[in-house]
């Protein structure tokens, strides 16, 4: 158990802004009904420690008066929003795919003013600086000393080390007191031991002669996919050929702490053939430091620049060095869901389920619920280490990554596309590379496989061929990452991911840094999926359709194909451990994007 302890996090490791702070205070908010408490309603408690921390070893208080943000997230009526959804998500309901704007939201399923109130004055009366409650009244982000959190909530805050890594989280259990214990589901921002993976795998770099000139020699150099390769593979070069290429459109790039370089996306931009796209940044949680970053937010942009050339893009950036990775998640879902600007977004982050308590792992799929009720498509990438997003291999413990295992999650994994100088796809396998090192440097391969909390439950609408495969780690020695460990199996009743896949093997043509490399990821994959997804909503909404929403749809798509192709099969390939198979698997869902045929399928229903 303590070999495990210590698996269980050695995982964690370690742009220009236009922006609008846009904090909608509480009284422009419309009116709300209100919710009744449900006494034991709650499954999870208000906060907890996350597992992978509870081998950390200190213990030491944190200093009394230093100031520390947290996100209280309110309650809603659950079980309303739940039956709705259901019924939002069948074809053939009197209500199939009418998404709610956010007034419809808040007076179908918030807090009353009388009952906002309470939560806030009682945070203004414990000491608490409130800082925001954002439009949808999901949640209140406030500030307070670290004594008046330990006094408030009933516990302390202290500060541990785990393999050479030092952070904080709570000991004890948060109360509150029965006057609003009904109106807070959870409280993040006790602890700081998840933190974001978002490294590219990188597969060749070619320097220019000119830094950020528009020197486009690198550009699609060694067989690197460029940007007609994958609209021509993924079927975007039809939807281009009927004039949809984004006009009016909006996509949303979710980034933690990470800019990119305006001059790289000029450049890349030159060599595409794109006219430099006008990106907004809209800052959550404070400034983020300016510079070329680490590569990942460099080519999120850049893909859906050059796959949806027309739509506007607004890259949401959170500060995740004021505030931990899962709060910074949760303010960041919470403002896209709030402002409702954009139709689909992409997130490249996530790190292992164990890094994340199962209170913020439910407040974070309770915003991507949300969500999906305005019909917004979230894209998150499901990892690039295979079935092993702890990363390592001795002991084999399977985990797949969090947010991208959330049941409200577009998951989408990774594959290795090849395309030939004529633009025609060669073929397309999953993306899984062993080489044989005992650590992953997110080169392993496309993340897949069964959730092992047991609050996500395997949705109503994950069905089809494919998804009742069984697989048993007992022969291979590969167990979960749960005390006590047991061999791995699937389906255990529980989320099954990814959903979708799209080319992340690392042979995309990205600049970054004044040179071209050949990168990839599934923290490509989202974005390629986010770009496509916003021309398909394009093309249905000049139609008069609804967007194709969240989640569930991609499972109608495949189920109800008619006499269309809306996914190529990935049938040749494994992950580390799930292989590829007929239909959907747990390597790369249903597979790659065809989005003409998604377009002319979601038109025929």
């Amino acid at each position: 158990m303590i070999i495990l302890g210590l698996v269980l996090s050695a995982c964690s490791n370690s742009g220009n802004t236009a922006a609008t702070t846009g904090t909608t205070k509480a009284n422009t908010a419309p009116q709300a009904g209100g919710i009744t408490p449900t006494p034991g309603a709650q499954k999870t408690p208000i906060a907890n420690p996350p597992p992978g921390a509870k081998k950390g070893s200190g213990g030491t208080p944190l200093p009394a008066n230093e100031i520390k943000p947290l996100t209280f997230n309110l309650a809603y009526n659950d079980a309303a929003i739940e039956r709705d959804m259901a019924q939002m998500y069948t074809p053939g309901s009197a209500t199939y795919h009418q998404f709610l704007t956010s007034d419809q939201f808040v007076q179908r399923y918030a807090l009353s003013d009388t009952q906002l109130q309470q939560v806030k004055s009682w945070l203004t009366s414990q000491g608490y600086t409130v800082d925001a409650v954002d439009g949808l009244r999901s949640s209140i982000q406030a500030r307070a000393k670290v004594s008046t959190i330990e006094k408030s909530l009933n516990i302390k805050l202290k500060a541990y080390t785990l393999l050479n890594r030092t952070f904080f989280m709570q000991e004890g259990e948060p109360t509150l007191p029965a006057s609003i214990r009904g109106y807070v589901h959870s409280v993040v921002g006790l602890d700081n031991f998840a933190l974001p993976e978002f490294k590219p795998p990188v597969g060749f770099q070619e320097q220019t002669q000119q830094a950020n000139s528009a020197n486009c020699k690198g550009y699609g150099a060694k067989q690197t996919l460029t940007a007609k390769k994958l609209a021509a593979a993924y079927q975007l070069d039809k939807l281009y050929a009927q004039g949809f290429q984004g006009q009016g459109m909006s996509v949303g790039i979710a980034e933690f702490s990470e800019p990119f370089s305006a001059s790289d996306l000029a450049n890349y931009a030159a060599c595409a053939g794109i006219a430099v796209p006008k990106v907004e940044t809209v800052e959550i949680d404070g400034k983020v430091k300016s510079g070329p970053g680490e590569g990942e937010a460099a080519m999120d942009v850049e893909l859906v620049a050059a796959l949806a050339p027309k739509a506007n893009i607004l890259v949401y950036q959170a500060n995740a060095d004021n505030t931990s990775f899962a709060q910074a998640m949760v303010d960041l879902l919470n403002r896209v869901a709030t402002d409702h600007r954009v139709q689909v977004l992409s997130i490249s982050y996530g790190t292992a389920e164990s890094s994340f308590s199962e209170s913020e792992m439910a407040a974070v799929n309770r915003s991507l619920r949300t969500l999906a009720s305005e019909g917004i498509s979230v894209f998150i990438s499901s990892g690039d280490c295979g079935a092993y997003t702890l990363r390592v291999r001795q002991p084999q413990v399977a985990e797949v990554a969090f947010p991208a295992s959330a049941p409200y999650a577009i998951s989408v994994g990774g594959t290795h596309l090849q395309v030939n100088d004529s633009n025609v796809r060669t073929s397309e396998t999953v993306w899984g590379e062993d080489d044989g090192t005992p650590v992953c440097q997110n080169q392993w391969g496309t993340g897949g496989g069964v959730s092992q909390n047991p609050d996500f439950k395997r949705p109503s609408w994950q069905t089809g061929k494919g998804t009742t495969t069984h697989y048993d780690g007992t022969s291979q020695a590969v167990f979960t990452a749960t005390l006590p460990p047991a061999p791995v199996t699937a389906p255990n009743g529980l989320r099954q991911v990814p959903d979708v896949a799209a080319a992340a093997y690392p042979n995309i043509a990205i600049y970054y840094n004044g040179s071209w490399y050949a990168s990839g990821g599934t923290s490509a994959a989202a974005p390629i999926w986010a770009a496509g997804a916003v021309l398909v909503n394009q093309a249905l909404q000049q139609n008069g359709k609804s967007p194709i929403g969240g989640v569930p749809t991609f499972y109608t798509l495949a189920n109800q194909a008619k006499n269309y192709h809306p996914y190529t099969d990935i049938t040749v390939g494994n992950n580390l451990f799930y292989p590829a198979t007929p239909g959907w698997d747990y390597s790369t869902g249903w597979g790659a994007p065809n989005f003409n045929d998604i377009t002319q399928l979601a038109l025929s229903e």
